[in-house]
């Protein structure tokens, strides 16, 4: 084997591509060296073991999906609700670039109970990233009414909520968030 320079990010851009065309379920020690032309005992420099790859490589497909930031002020999107609308759009489309990940994921292809919790932890993370953006958009909407918000429904719980349902909508498979975007329009406009 011919080793080339190679890095973390270089072994999980390979990693992405072997999701992208073979699932989660491709990514092996040996299937990755190979593919990044190395020896497979590199891959050990870089993380300790399968389990720990997958993880890695779970993490990095999940950043991918959820590459956009909902809360720029560049957007063109002139209230929460559109932002909440061009999320989904993102993360489908991040999706559509990994079929099948989602299910392997939801799944757990790690059976030990470790991975499991560190990657139930790596989500709630990607989630909480989605719900502080999603907070960020909702308090930089200027056209929401003064009384949309109460005791009862705040804020953050409208983060919350919100950031729940596109997840909901996202795992469902769902084609649209159609009914969500209406329910935020009638709720805060």
């Amino acid at each position: 084997m011919n080793p080339r320079s190679t890095s973390r990010e270089t072994i999980l851009e390979t990693c992405r591509t072997i999701v992208r065309e073979r699932g989660l379920s491709g990514v092996s020690v040996r299937s990755v060296a190979s593919a990044c032309g190395v020896a497979p005992g590199t891959l050990y420099n870089y993380f300790p073991g399968k389990e720990a790859l997958v993880l890695a490589v779970t993490a990095d497909v999940w950043s991918d999906i959820l590459s956009f930031d909902v809360g720029k002020d560049n957007c063109d999107e002139k209230d929460f609700a559109s932002h909440v609308e061009r999320a989904f759009r993102s993360a489908q489309a991040g999706m559509a670039r990994y079929p099948g990940f989602l299910p392997a994921h939801a799944l757990g292809l790690t059976k030990e109970r470790d991975q499991r919790f560190e990657g139930k932890e790596m989500m709630q993370t990607f989630i909480g990233q989605l719900e502080s953006s999603m907070l960020s958009a909702l308090e930089s909407d200027n056209g929401v009414r003064e009384d949309a918000f109460d005791d009862g429904l705040t804020k953050e719980g409208l983060a919350e909520l919100v950031t729940q349902q596109l997840i909901s909508l996202l795992v469902l498979g769902r084609g649209d968030c159609k009914a969500l975007v209406a329910m935020i329009r009638k709720v805060l406009y």
